[in-house]
């Protein structure tokens, strides 16, 4: 009898435990059949992002004027640092009113600090009187293929609506919005997201979280073929890494400066037998150089790029962003190939222009 009521009472507690911790992670982590806890956490850092002009009929200059663009935004730090995407406000003027909305109704006006056309990325600030809800930020969190993520903007200007799916891809390579919550998906600079979560028109700046409540990215566009039409499925968003750089550069600098080299060059390919790409081989050739750039004189077309600054530049990626993280007027080695022959040069990189 003894020994029986020993292993109750440890059933007892081997249970209570059980459900204790179970509560606790749910209290943490949220019931694992709802995102409630993911939206809690993170939804009212989400605003709504408008441009109006000045010359409304009414007193507070926000009443039936005539709205140029509407999208979303994402409140970074509690003392009114927003961030959304360039093309959101890229209509705005002298005579345009940047106008945030918050979840609760709360409308500010909003000043703008600085933007980045090249990644699409708009830095705003807000005077409120009181802490504004920001995104959890967890820098330290990778992202992977098949995480769940939460999409969280106002498409169509419906109003805070919350869209779920998965990272599809990463690394996905974009040149910039070519237009209008569409964007073009080639070599460039950016390093997207690529998701199943629908973002829709007005979703643009708005916040792509995982399960967390954590920040994971920024809605930036869906894409579409030649003919326009809508790819559904396949949207893009910019990495949290890549947003919070950017924002410290336009902080810092009002802009962000990247390198110019002032060359055209493309990939080298090995290809099998039937023709296709098999894998990135040589490094980059140049094709041509920009006559008043900065490599002219140093570098040749039909020069092969091979490193830079000791670093191996296998593919034009590489050579861009080894090139934009230089600073204008330092000087960048390069181990090129010309003529069958191995040597090296040296380039003062230019500042590239901003547009």
């Amino acid at each position: 009898m003894n020994g029986w009521l020993k292993s109750s009472l440890a059933g007892m507690v081997i249970g209570a435990g059980i459900i204790i911790a179970r509560d606790y992670m749910f209290a943490e982590r949220g019931d694992p059949d709802s995102y409630f806890y993911a939206i809690s956490k993170s939804a009212a850092a989400v605003v709504n992002i408008f441009i109006r002009s000045r010359h409304a009929g009414t007193e507070d200059g926000y009443g039936s004027a005539e709205i140029k663009s509407s999208g979303s935004g994402i409140i970074m730090s509690s003392d009114g640092l927003i961030i959304t995407n360039y093309h959101v406000i890229m209509r705005a003027d002298e005579n345009s009113i940047i106008g945030v909305q918050l979840r609760d109704g709360t409308v500010f006006e909003a000043s703008l600090i600085g933007y980045d056309k090249r990644t699409d990325i708009a830095v705003l600030h807000v005077n409120s009187n009181y802490p504004l809800p920001r995104i959890m930020i967890n820098e330290n969190r990778e992202t992977h293929l098949g995480d769940v993520v939460l999409a969280i903007g106002n498409p169509y200007n419906l109003g805070q609506t919350i869209t779920s799916g998965i990272i599809s891809a990463v690394g996905r390579r974009g040149s910039g919005i070519t237009r209008l919550n569409r964007i073009d998906i080639t070599d460039g600079i950016q390093d997207l997201i690529q998701t199943d979560a629908p973002i829709n028109s007005g979703n643009s700046g708005g916040a792509l979280v995982n399960t967390k409540g954590e920040f994971v990215g920024m809605s930036t566009a869906t894409m579409s073929d030649s003919n326009d039409a809508k790819a559904y499925g396949i949207s893009f968003a910019i990495p949290a890494r890549q947003v919070l750089s950017i924002l410290a550069e336009i902080l810092k600098n009002g802009r962000v400066i990247r390198g110019y080299l002032g060359i055209l060059a493309e990939n080298i390919y090995d290809e099998n037998q039937e023709g296709s790409v098999k894998s990135r081989s040589r490094g980059i050739v140049i094709t041509s150089i920009d006559p008043h750039g900065p490599a002219r004189g140093e570098l040749q077309p039909g020069d092969i790029i091979v490193s830079v600054n000791g670093n191996e530049a296998r593919d034009m990626q590489t050579l861009m962003d080894l090139v934009a993280d230089s600073s204008a007027g330092t000087k960048v080695t390069f181990e090129i190939i010309r003529n069958g022959r191995k040597s090296s040069c040296e380039v003062v990189v230019s500042e590239q222009n901003a547009d």
